[in-house]
């Protein structure tokens, strides 16, 4: 104060004019203030209009290098301001606030390309609403102010739309589309958790300015959107977008009235839509008499006969009307656009019996997320039917109750679909079906049962199928491992559910019209070429014709690394099942019918035999007495002499090449291993002394340290395949016999593991 200091840096700024000397003078002054504790210091800051000045100085920021230090030093002047010292900050013109620098000028950087930047701004503006006294909140909610919240909401619209552009583009894979979609989302997240921030703070003309935008300009037209059943709005926002983003709208704005706004919205939906004009006309004469929701019910319930035909369907237009009285609901919905003629139910009961599935579960996503919102008012959660706070009983006599067989009937037809549908489908299908399952106090309908019966029982043939292809040797293990995945995802409550695999299934099931255009041109491209070449071939009589089974290796669904997803899709979809039976046949849904198969297979494998062959290793010394010699050509190392042993032992299976030991004439050392699962020996069948063994290109880390896995130092001679050369035909079929022998009683040791829980009745 003495020395004048903060007039002479305005001083030095207002001379400047380089960026080097502006940001060396704002991250001073940063630190300066920063560290300012006195009372009368700050005052001193604040006053004489200093800071105002430094603020609305003109800088600069084309080059962008000033912008960080500028952003800094806003922030830090926001953190020392009160209730007491924001008036210090604010113009002033006849008692009106006029403008506020620190807040305007933020507001310049609010959509900034750089994160750090984004997040300084939103916590000044977080620091401003804490600290705003009357004459500040008043300048906040003026026109010119308070556009700032509706750019934020078309800021975020925008996102929404990115989304959508996202699943409908073309991509190279499906990972590369993932992964921006997850970025994208994670946006939309930030941009919610502001929001609600915003509405943490206790001033109502606050939250009321932003509750209005958030409603008008982002809820309602989604909601007009689901519930006209169309698949996307004016704005061109898919539906299933709408329904991401109103689902994570609930989970993160917990404690708001806007999960009743959606609520009224999605129970209206289930309603019989025969509203007569005549009640529409009483809703809107009573518009100005409603002052909340359970006002709303008590009018509507004196308004109308609740047992006259369509009464329910009145009392939910009017609640949705006037869920919130400082929004204007009634303008949307004038026209009665929840009205579907053509269809016995409209608006979301609609979606959920759409036959697309991602907007069947999204539509079964927003109202279970609206139904487990500990904000949903307790009439709306009566009439939803299977809140968390209701009984059996009680949800049995709710106005949906008898709608929720149908919703079950419409899941287990998902599961019970033939082609099967993808896993992903089916995986959040039964964590719907489970949800119901619980609040469902009757048993199911004969027809449903034997739904699912039928899905249970091709789940079981399809993981049947597994044992004669080239992973079933991990199928115990992979039963363990889901038993407890599947059995997180099934309890995982609605709150806490990322509602991104809406996203995801969308991205899977639609896509782009370019790329499938592409796809199918090629496909015809490489026909005609096979075809011509076959006909050449015909011709010619001089060409050797390649097999007819190459037309169906098109499109490259094979090898061990496909071979392996399927198996763990089939062992997950009948874990599925057998999660969901106790739900459906009775039974302790904590009983875990694979524990005995753990023990089993325990036990079994804590055996030890004497000269165990089964447990070489690479480098290991072992007996060559059964052994069959013959060659193999390494890559580098030339053609060796060696010997080869399958051996099998319960659960592992290995084919070991072994060489004779220079010492020791009837050892030999282990030199490589191979499974004998998936090694599909064959006789080449041009020079019979030669054997062909597939090989699994990977081994999944799936096994603990407690069973038994090939050695880290495995060493193949080739990926893919082995050419085993004998000396003779008949070493070469000893040779493939054996291997066959000790690949079945591999087998047949791990069918009979798992055959209890594969033949398990379904009624006890």
């Amino acid at each position: 104060m003495e020395f004048q200091v903060l007039a002479e840096f305005v001083r030095i700024l207002k001379i400047g004019g380089n960026s080097g000397i502006e940001a060396a003078l704002l991250q001073y002054l940063s630190i300066m203030i920063q560290n300012v504790e006195n009372e009368h210091a700050i005052y001193y800051c604040f006053s004489n209009g200093y800071i105002n000045s430094v603020i609305s100085h003109h800088y600069e920021f084309d080059g962008g290098d000033l912008i960080p230090y500028y952003v800094s030093f806003l922030r830090t002047v926001s953190g020392k301001i009160g209730r007491d010292t924001i008036c210090l900050l604010v113009k002033v013109h006849q008692d009106t606030a006029i403008s506020l620098p620190l807040y305007d000028e933020a507001l310049k950087f609010a959509n900034h390309g750089e994160k750090m930047i984004q997040i300084a701004v939103r916590a000044l503006t977080l620091n401003i609403y804490s600290v705003a006294d009357e004459m500040v909140y008043q300048f906040l909610t003026t026109p010119t102010a308070s556009a700032y919240f509706s750019s934020l909401i078309l800021n975020l619209k925008n996102k929404c739309l990115h989304v959508d552009a996202i699943i409908n583009g073309v991509k190279e894979s499906f990972h590369e589309k993932k992964r921006e979609l997850l970025s994208e989302t994670d946006r939309i997240l930030d941009d919610f958790y502001y929001l609600k921030d915003i509405l943490c703070i206790p001033e109502q003309r606050l939250n009321k300015l932003v509750t209005e935008n958030i409603v008008n300009m982002l809820i309602l037209p989604m909601l007009l959107t689901l519930l006209n059943n169309r698949l996307s709005n004016d704005t061109g926002l898919s539906a299933i977008t709408c329904l991401y983003v109103l689902c994570r709208l609930l989970q993160v704005f917990d404690g708001t009235n806007l999960v009743n706004v959606i609520g009224s919205a999605v129970l209206f939906s289930f309603m019989p839509p025969n509203v007569t004009d005549a009640a529409e006309s009483v809703v809107s004469a009573r518009l100005e008499q409603v002052n909340g929701l359970a006002v709303c019910y008590q009018e509507g319930e004196e308004m109308v006969d609740l047992q006259h035909e369509g009464a329910e369907n009145f009392m939910m237009n009017y609640v949705l009307k006037h869920s919130l009285e400082f929004t204007e609901l009634s303008s949307c919905f004038d026209s009665s656009p929840l009205e579907n003629s053509e269809n016995e139910w409209g608006g979301i009961f609609s979606c959920i019996f759409s036959r697309n599935h991602s907007l069947m579960l999204g539509s079964l996503m927003l109202l279970f997320t609206v139904a487990d919102s500990k904000d949903l008012h307790y009439q709306l959660a009566a009439k939803i039917g299977f809140s968390q706070v209701k009984t059996a009983s009680e949800m049995i006599g709710s106005t949906v109750a008898g709608h929720i067989q149908k919703i079950v009937n419409q899941l287990l037809k998902v599961l019970a679909s033939e082609p099967p549908l993808s896993v992903p489908i089916l995986l959040h299908a039964a964590w719907f079906l489970r949800k119901l399952l619980v609040f469902l106090d009757q048993k199911l309908e004969d027809n449903d049962c034997h739904l699912f019966k039928t899905s249970y029982e091709g789940s079981c043939g399809r993981l049947y199928e597994e044992f004669d292809r080239c992973w079933f040797d991990y199928i115990p293990d992979v039963l363990k491992s889901e038993w407890a995945n599947c059995k997180t995802a099934l309890e995982e409550s609605s709150q806490s559910k990322d509602p991104f695999f809406l996203l995801e299934l969308a991205s899977i099931q639609n896509p782009p019209s370019g790329s499938m255009a592409f796809l199918l041109l090629s496909s015809f491209l490489l026909l005609f070429i096979f075809l011509l070449f076959y006909l050449c071939c015909l011709l010619l009589k001089s060409i050797v014709l390649p097999p007819a089974s190459f037309l169906f290796n098109i499109s490259g669904n094979t090898g061990p690394a496909f071979d392996w997803q399927r198996m763990v899709d089939c062992v997950k979809v009948f874990v599925l099942h057998l999660q969901l039976k106790p739900f459906i046949f009775g039974g302790d849904p904590f009983d875990n019918p694979l524990a005995n198969l753990k023990n089993s297979y325990l036990a079994q494998s804590g055996k030890r035999y004497p000269s165990d062959l089964s447990l070489a290793s690479f480098g290991s010394e072992v007996a060559l007495g059964s052994g069959i010699p013959c060659k193999i050509a390494f890559s580098g190392a030339g053609t060796r002499d060696i010997y080869v042993i399958p051996i099998a032992r319960e659960i592992s299976g290995k084919l070991l090449l072994v060489e004779r030991h220079p010492l020791h004439s009837r050892k030999g050392v282990v030199i490589a291993i191979a499974p004998l699962a998936g090694l599909d020996p064959k006789i080449d069948e041009e020079h019979p002394t030669w054997l062909l063994v597939h090989l699994r290109d990977f081994e999944p880390r799936l096994r603990s340290d407690e069973t038994k896995t090939l050695d880290s130092h495995t060493s193949l001679p080739e990926q893919g395949r082995w050419i085993l050369g004998f000396l003779s035909a008949k070493d070469c079929k000893a040779a493939f016999s054996v291997i066959l022998e000790e690949t079945r009683k591999q087998r047949s040791f791990v069918e009979n593991l798992v055959a209890p829980v594969l033949e398990e009745k379904l009624f006890k």
